[in-house]
């Protein structure tokens, strides 16, 4: 037989797979004949897979169920079947598009009627159903168990006359009486002597004669537990009938806590009326003008100073009162007086966008209009984020004698500069003269050896020197960038010593701005060094490497050469030339260690100190002209 219907119609096929309904079409021995698309996405078993193969036979686990014995109930008789998932839960392995597990219902008909039995199966997905019917019953169960079981309010029924008749657990729980204890006794045992009568309150009418039993009456008075401890009641009240007999039932909620928070309230509220005051008076007192503006930028309030400021302030919005908008009345201010002040200007712009974006606060400076030579503002202004209407707090504080002081002091720090300045270019001049002296005197010396120490000297003359020089030359005079100093020292000691024939100094250098009591010693070692390695050449080129690096936490001098080497037994500490006692003094000063790294060819002198404190630094001059 053909696995597909088609003696149907061709558009019987899409009708069966457009269904929302899983369609099976079992042949009289229990084979597949119709699988439609809504199984195959429910089962994640495709059609082709079933087609022409016993049901059962394919799904093993169906054979003996429900499912099998209802089909050969229909194919041997022609009754039809129901098989509901109340009982008969998952019949077929089906899923949701979700993964769960699918609840159906199946419905069995012989088809067609007379002529040769077949099986129609229909699925019917009804999770929906069954959830939503599990989720009302849950509720109803809930809402149930939330009244009667877990009511966290003591209920009290009574008769007409107050004889409890009825409590739950809460009640019992708050008055620490057992629910049977006091079924047949007064109610009054729970209140205090004081109580209102229960009858007559459950008599009262409301106000505008309705009665008690429609309005729900409440009602504050104090109750009393088993051990005689008082509490604090709120009872609402309603009258009811059955069966011919009348009721009287109160809710008797506990607030102790209720009343306790409401006192602490009352307290806070007037703690907070106490600090408003406090602040008022603290704002008050302030010599800054003080205002709150809206969102919108109107005044909400000013502190005394603001409100009494006189005509001498003309601080910006000097005038403007509560209620006012203060960016209209500065606005009209500045229209009024006709003349641009930008600083004033800048202002205005940065509150305007302060109350329509919110963001950082704002702080600027401002001249009194017409008078920017003598009267100053700073103008603070901040967000109120935290507060419950938003809008921004606003100062502006009188700045014109902290303006007079700065610039008394910028004026003291430009005298002091040129004073260094000067100091640096005489110092610097003064050693260049030495420096002359001991050229002209290094001239008349017939002995070639005491030449050479004059020559020394010269050399770490100017090495001094260049440092005075690099300061006069700078902005800053309490450091020098050591790196470019470091190469002009090695330029000179080059073209003192013969040029690129005689001497090749290759230098490399981190910017690093050393102050002047690290400076100085730290040239006059890289001095000794590189001298010393032009001396020591070996009648060849001078080839000298000269790093000035940042290596980790520190800073590190190498100067390494071609020539012969140091002797084998060589050792700094007992050094006795004038060079080698100068390193190792110099490096003492500045915390610096110096090491010869062993090197295949030459010498390598490795020296490592402390990265330097930072150094506050003058303000530089631009007043001068100096001169050599």
């Amino acid at each position: 037989m053909d696995p597909t219907l088609s003696e149907q119609p061709a558009w019987a096929e899409d009708v069966l797979n457009a269904l929302d309904a899983g369609i099976l079409l079992l042949d009289r021995h229990g084979r597949v004949r119709y699988w439609n698309n809504w199984m195959e996405r429910a089962s994640d078993v495709p059609a082709r897979a079933l087609l022409g193969h016993d049901l059962f036979d394919a799904l093993p686990h169906l054979r003996e169920s429900r499912l099998h014995t209802a089909v050969r109930d229909v194919l041997a008789t022609g009754a039809p079947g129901v098989l509901s998932n109340t009982l008969n839960p998952m019949l077929f392995p089906l899923r949701l598009p979700d993964g769960r597990k699918m609840v159906h219902n199946v419905l069995l008909r012989p088809l067609p009627p007379g002529g040769e039995a077949r099986c129609l199966i229909q699925v019917t997905d009804v999770t929906a159903s069954v959830n939503r019917e599990r989720v009302l019953r849950e509720q109803r169960d809930a809402r149930y168990r939330a009244i009667v079981d877990t009511a966290p309010d003591a209920i009290v029924t009574t008769d007409t006359r107050g004889t409890v008749q009825w409590m739950n657990g809460a009640a019992a729980r708050q008055f620490d009486y057992r629910p049977d204890e006091l079924i047949g006794r007064d109610i009054h045992t729970l209140f205090g002597e004081d109580a209102p009568s229960w009858v007559e309150l459950s008599e009262r009418s409301a106000p505008d004669g309705s009665p008690l039993d429609q309005t729900g009456e409440v009602v504050e008075l104090t109750g009393r537990r088993r051990d005689g401890s008082r509490i604090d009641l709120e009872l609402s009240m309603a009258r009811w009938q059955s069966e011919g007999r009348s009721f009287i039932t109160g809710i008797l909620r506990d607030i102790t806590e209720r009343r306790r928070t409401r006192e602490e309230l009352r307290a806070n509220a007037l703690s907070m009326r106490q600090l408003a005051e406090q602040t008022k008076a603290t704002l008050d007192a302030l010599p800054a003008f003080i205002a709150v503006l809206d969102p919108a930028g109107r005044i909400v309030s000013v502190n005394r100073a603001w409100a009494e400021a006189g005509a001498e302030t003309e601080f910006l919005g000097q005038g403007s009162i509560v209620g006012d908008n203060y960016l209209e009345m500065c606005a009209r201010d500045s229209h009024s007086i006709g003349e641009e002040n930008p600083q004033s200007d800048a202002v205005l712009e940065g509150l305007r966008n302060l109350l329509a974006d919110g963001g950082l606060p704002l702080s600027a400076e401002y001249a009194k209009r017409g008078d920017a030579s003598r009267h100053w503002f700073r103008c603070l202004a901040a967000p109120m984020t935290a507060g419950p209407f938003g809008g921004t707090v606003l100062m502006h504080i009188d700045v014109t004698e902290i303006k007079s002081m700065e610039a008394a002091l910028r004026k003291l720090v430009g005298q002091k500069s040129t004073l260094l300045r000067e100091v640096n270019h005489r110092v610097k001049n003064s050693l260049q003269l030495v420096s002359s002296l001991l050229t002209l005197q290094t001239l008349s010396l017939p002995n070639e050896a005491a030449r050479a120490h004059f020559q020394d000297a010269r050399s770490r003359i100017e090495a001094i020197a260049r440092v005075h020089n690099r300061l006069y030359q700078a902005d800053q005079f309490q450091t020098i960038e050591f790196g470019t100093y470091l190469k002009e020292l090695c330029e000179d000691l080059a073209r003192a010593s013969g040029g690129d024939i005689l001497c090749d100094i290759a230098v490399r250098s981190d910017i690093v701005d050393l102050p002047i009591d690290q400076a100085a010693p730290l040239g006059l070692i890289a001095n000794e060094l590189i001298t010393n390695a032009i001396k020591h050449r070996g009648g060849q080129t001078a080839r000298i490497d000269v790093a000035f690096r940042h290596e980790g936490d520190g800073l590190v001098l190498t100067v390494s050469d071609q020539g012969p080497g140091l002797p084998a037994n060589f050792d700094m500490r007992k050094g006795r030339s004038l060079g080698m006692r100068l390193i190792t003094s110099l490096s003492g000063q500045v915390r610096a260690t110096v090491t010869v790294v062993p090197a295949a060819r030459g010498t390598t002198f490795r020296i490592e100190l402390p990265v330097p404190d930072e150094v506050p630094l003058l303000e530089p001059t631009a007043a001068g002209d100096y001169r050599e």
